[in-house]
Order: structure tokens, then sequence, then C-alpha cells
């Protein structure tokens, strides 16, 4: 899936291994952070392409709606299986050339392949069967599918390494600003990505093909391996060196021991932590659905105000994608705009503890405490789903989908920022918090680090407006047991008096006490990864109900064999219609018209609706939880 910003996960390992060098970026210090994430604006540049044009491509090779909504398990099972695997192998990784960046470039490599692969299918397909068949037209739509799948599983992989490069790289206090960047990346790129797609590349780059996608998967491929190329050139990692091989320790190692950990851990975290989790679970199941199906239903509904006097052609089908690419360019220049400007809305931690300050503030009242803001986006999210029982324009689509980008860019960063801040000052079930946090004070951020690790990662404080119930004076008490809510002492060993122009460079710390959650981030994020993941599933099930219930015959391209389509897919047209024949499984029967019948994709929009109104109570509950401790 989209990309997100990463948590501090503390260094672990087996205790016969160490790490040794410097972590370092090159280049001038304003050029540093985004060196380190640009690759995150290619990856999201390469979501936008697959985002847009996946499902559509889809359909118009006949595969029908309930069989493009099986296809697209690929994001969560990528997500379920590569993310851990790659996780384990990185962090083993001897390699000299540190223990990311070897993985990054391979996942970057293989994932321009199967973009490639995507965008060029009819005519890779046509190197071995005759074009203009049915063999031909079966031959296609499975490499389209293992395309697919190979781009969910490589850019799972890259984007995992992405966001542990930005962990290992940066120094804590340059924790925020990395994810700052990094969601600004990901902004950016999305952009890029739906405006590129709306130009018409074929005539503008006739060197890259006749056909729209094939030009812009080859654009996306680019855009993914140049950016990352650019990253591997500037930052050096630290490599691991392995010990001696029969000296004991480190405990369960390897994919075993991690989903074993993460078993055991799921029943004693934080409430707090579980009530975030349960929340990304309702979030997903509405999320997911509009992520990769708003292209289909935009264009669907671009069908049917045509009149039927207009031919149902591949230049129709054409003109309803990039409609519904248009749209997703609406939404991403609203996330951008979210991503740069909500953050400001988010009530700094110095003002939350001193109301007066906050009082005297012109821009005071507009702000808010982070989970405020988080079950707003819920509610908004919902009522856009709640609108489609009245859009019936293009227009009406349009301006939907671009307000949910404002939920969008809440959701790409609240959830890990309030995660974070969980992890960071709860006190491990294990443990009593009667310890203090011992910090280097030498050095001061600048104003805008200060600024933006204040509001990319917000830590919970008290609203002396309200006033506390009788429930929480016993978190109260809990809470004075430890100074700022943290459950272990600890030291920061940053070099504080590095110059200016030096690269960032952090030196080995001690590791976190096997009980502080702090130790545990790795597995607290891959039970946060399954809870974002299974619902993914569900609604994949679901979707594939309903479109097999309410479109089990609908055609996009009526009157038309697949083998004959042309105009702005990767479609060649055939030369001759085909003799009908026996029906392939996967394709769907060519009759009907398009307008009239069930939309069953703002059916799949409505029900995650109600999920997100489900994950707004919940949050709003959680919001004035942590106002109130």
């Amino acid at each position: 899936m989209t990309g997100f910003a990463s948590l501090p996960v503390a260094e672990s390992g087996p205790s016969n291994a160490h790490l040794t060098g410097q972590s370092k970026i090159l280049g001038p210090s304003w050029l540093r952070i985004p060196s380190l994430t640009v690759g995150l604006l290619g990856v999201q540049v390469l979501w936008s392409v697959e985002m847009s044009y996946a499902s559509p491509y889809l359909l118009q090779l006949g595969l029908s709606k309930s069989w493009m909504a099986m296809v697209f398990l690929a994001g969560p099972l990528s997500g379920l299986i590569v993310q851990p695997v790659i996780g384990v192998l990185a962090d083993g990784s001897t390699s000299r050339w540190g223990r990311r960046r070897p993985y990054m470039l391979g996942g970057a490599v293989l994932c321009m392949f199967a973009m490639l692969l995507l965008g060029y299918t009819r005519p890779i397909a046509s190197w071995f069967t005759r074009l203009g068949t049915n063999s031909n037209d079966t031959l296609t739509i499975g490499l389209a599918v293992l395309s697919i799948y190979c781009i969910d599983f490589s850019i799972n992989a890259v984007q995992a390494v992405d966001r542990a490069l930005i962990v290992d790289t940066l120094p804590p206090a340059k924790q925020a600003s990395g994810n700052a960047w990094a969601a600004r990346m990901m902004g950016v790129g999305g952009i890029a990505g739906f405006f590129i797609g709306n130009i018409d590349l074929p005539h503008y780059l006739p060197f890259l093909g006749s056909q729209q996608l094939g030009a812009l998967s080859a654009i996306a491929a680019l855009f993914l391996l140049g950016t990352h190329a650019l990253t591997a050139m500037l930052v050096k990692e630290k490599v691991l060196l392995r010990g001696d091989p029969t000296s004991t320790g480190g405990g369960k190692t390897g994919l075993k021991g991690e989903f074993s950990a993460m078993w055991t851990s799921m029943w004693t975290l934080p409430r707090v932590i579980r009530k975030i989790f349960i929340i990304q679970f309702f979030t997903w199941l509405g999320w997911f659905p509009v992520l990769f199906y708003t292209t289909v239903y935009v264009g669907d509904i671009y069908k049917r105000t045509v009149p039927p006097s207009v031919p149902r052609d591949a230049a129709l089908d054409a003109e309803a994608t990039r409609l519904g690419s248009r749209a997703l360019l609406c939404s991403a220049v609203v996330c951008l705009a979210g991503n740069v400007l909500l953050p400001f809305c988010i009530s700094s931690k110095s003002s939350r503890q001193d109301p007066g300050l906050m009082r005297e503030s012109w821009g005071a009242r507009w702000k808010m405490h982070l989970a405020t803001m988080w079950a707003i986006s819920h509610l908004v999210f919902a009522c856009c789903m709640g609108a489609t029982f009245f859009i019936s324009t293009v227009w009406g689509a349009t301006v939907l989908v671009a307000v949910t980008g404002l939920a969008w860019a809440v959701a790409q960063w609240a959830p890990f920022s309030l995660l974070g801040e969980a992890i960071l000052s709860e006190p491990s079930s294990e443990h009593i918090a009667g310890s203090i946090i011992v910090a280097d004070a030498r050095h001061r951020m600048s104003g805008e680090e200060e600024g933006e690790r204040e509001r990319f990662l917000v830590v919970s404080a008290d609203d002396e407006d309200e006033e506390r119930s009788d429930d929480d004076d016993d978190e109260q008490k809990r809470g004075r047991l430890g100074i700022m809510g943290n459950s272990s002492a600890q030291l920061s060993m940053l070099d504080m008096h590095a110059a200016a122009g030096e690269e960032y460079q952090i030196h080995d710390q001690p590791e976190p006490s096997a009980n502080d959650l702090s130790a545990k981030a790795g597995i607290i994020l891959g039970i946060h990864n399954i809870c974002i993941v299974i619902p993914q599933f569900l609604v994949t099930g679901l979707s594939s109900i309903i479109f097999a219930l309410f479109d089990p015959a609908k055609s996009v391209l009526h009157g038309k064999h697949p083998g004959s389509v042309a105009g702005n897919s990767t479609i060649i047209a055939a030369s001759t219609e085909l003799d009908s024949g026996p029906k392939n499984l996967f394709l769907r029967a060519e009759e009907g018209g398009e307008a009239g019948g069930v939309d069953s994709v703002a059916i799949i929009f409505r029900l995650g609706g109600i999920a997100a109104a489900i994950a707004f109570v919940l949050s709003w509950r959680l919001a004035r939880e942590l106002k109130h401790r």
C-alpha cells in the first residue's frame, strides 16, 4: 500500500553480532534529509500509476469486477508476507554495502521490470501467441495479473527498507523531520504520478509506444529506479559484523521468533496502543476500496451520463480512465496541502501545558489534539462515502474524491505519531513506571526541527478547559509514578558538538531493556501491520461478492471483444473480429448497456463509510482519554 511515516525502532539483534562504522548522508546540510527520503517520491509515483490505471486496465482486458477484486489481494498479501520477511533478512544482512541498500536496489530493479510488464503486456504476449486469438487474450490477462502481484510484492519490500533506512540513519532528534519530509515526498510523488497520467504521453513521447499505460509505466519505473539510486549513492550505512557463531544469546531469531513474539505481545500491549490498532482496523475497511476503485467509480458515472448515441468503444473507456485519474490528482493536491497545513492546527505540547499562552495566541482556538483531528478525519471520510447516495455527475464525484484527500493526509501520519508517542511514553505492562529520563540538553533543536517534532510526534497533554472525569483519577495517579510517563531511563549518546557542515553521524547506543516498549517497537509495528492487512482481505472478499451479485456480466467495453481494444490502454487493436467460441472463465459476458443498474462500487464505498463512522466514535473516545491524562 501507500507509504506511511516511520517510527523509531530500537536496534536489536543477537548478542554475537554488532554494527560497525557510522551512518551518514553526504551533501550539503539542507539537502541531506530530502536525499534520504526522495526514494518515497518514486514509490508514490508508481503507486499512483497502479491506483489510477490498474483497475480500469484489467476491466478493459475483459476481467470481471469480481475477479478484479480478487487480483488486488496482492496488496494485503504482500504487506503480510513481504514486510516481515524483508525485515528479518535485512536485519541479518552482513553486506559491505549495509543492511538496507542492497535490498532497496534489488527490489527497485524487480519492480521496474514488473511495471514494464504491466505497461506492455499485449506486445509481450504477442511474442508467444498470435495477436487476436483467445490464447493471446488469456495470456495477456495472465501477464497483467502476474505483473500486479510482482509490483505489489517488490514495492512493499522497497518501501519497508526505505522506512528502515530513515530510522537507521537519522538521530532521534531528526526523526520527526525525517517523517515530515517523507510525507512531503509522498505528496509530491502522488501529484506527479496523477498529473503525468493526465498528459497525452504517446503524443509527446512516441518512442515509448502508442499506448498511454505503456509510456506511463516506463516513466514510473525510471522514477523509482532513479530516486533510489540517488539515495543509495548519498547514504552510507553501518555494516553488520557477525561475532563468534558458537556464542549464545539473543533468544529466538528469524521469522518464527518474530511471529512468536508478536503473538505473545499482542495480549500484553497497553490499552492506548490496542485502541489505536482497533481504530486502524475499521479505518482500513473504508480506505482500501477507495484507493483502488476510485477510477472505476468515476468512470462508471461518466459512462452513465454519456448519451446512448455515443459509441461504447475504447475511446470512451480511455476518457473515463482519464477523468478518474484527474479526480485522484485533485485528491493528491488536497492531500499534499493537508500534509503541509494541518500540522499547524495541532496544539503543541508547550501551549497545552500553559493554558494562558493558548488564550493569548490568535490561532489557539483552531488548534486541537492530534487524536481529535484523527477522529474528525474519519467523520469527513464517512460523510464523503455517504454522499455517494447523491452523486450523479463527474464533477460531483471529482469534488467528493478531492475532499477525501484531507482525510487521507491525516491518515498518513496521525496514527503513526500517536503510536510512536504511546511506545515512547506508555509504561510496559511488565514494568512499574518509576524511573526518569536522562537526556543531554546541551543541544537545542532549531525552530523548524522543534516545530516539526511537535507537529509530527505529538504527545498527550492536559486540556485545561475540560473537566476531568472521576474515572481518570486513577490514571492520573499512575502517571505521577514516572516522569513524562516513561518507564525506563534513557541516555542520549549523540555527538552534540558535531559541526554544522558534517554529515549526520550516530554513535552506538545501549540496547533498551527487553521489557521496555521501545525495545519491542518492531514487534508492535508488526502487529499494527496485521491490523491494516486483515481488513483488506475482508474487503476484497466482500467486494467480490458484491460485484458478483450486482455486476456479474456487465462489460466496460460493450460490443467489443477484449482483443480488439485500442486507445488509451496498452491493448493493440486486432485487425479482425473474432469468431465466438468458448468463453474464458475470467472473461465477462459482453452484453447489456451502461445506463441503469446498480452502482456496485458505490455500495462498497458506503459500507466503508459505515466502518469509518465506527472508527470516528472509537477515535473520539481515544481523544478524550488522551486529553484527560
